[in-house]
């Protein structure tokens, strides 16, 4: 990737780039992205604030996110339907899911 001539990366094909050199390289990465299956992290101040990777990453991710909450529903509806929990909101949903993490 030509990306990496100038930037900080490793074997695994995965690249750091600041976001102000992404501005002006935004079109050589995503052709890096999608040539190479690469992942590219854009940073600020050295942290990593962002990402571009292929599609099919970033489409299994929604997938097992969606699942999750598929999943965190389904529970919840079991526990009305058992009478052992009130309807709740979804906002209270997340909130009870997130502290038992």
């Amino acid at each position: 990737m030509t990306a990496e001539a100038h930037t900080p990366h490793d074997v695994s094909g995965v690249v750091e780039v600041s976001v102000s050199e992404a501005r002006d390289r935004l079109a050589e990465l995503v052709d890096a992205v999608r040539d190479e299956d690469s992942v590219v992290y854009l940073t600020r101040r050295g942290k990593r604030v962002a990402a571009l990777m292929p599609p099919d990453i970033a489409e299994n991710y929604e997938k097992i996110e969606d699942e999750y909450w598929s999943r965190r529903a389904d529970e919840a509806h079991a526990r009305i339907a058992a009478g052992e929990d009130e309807v709740i909101s979804f906002d209270r949903l997340v909130a009870e899911t997130e502290g038992r993490r």
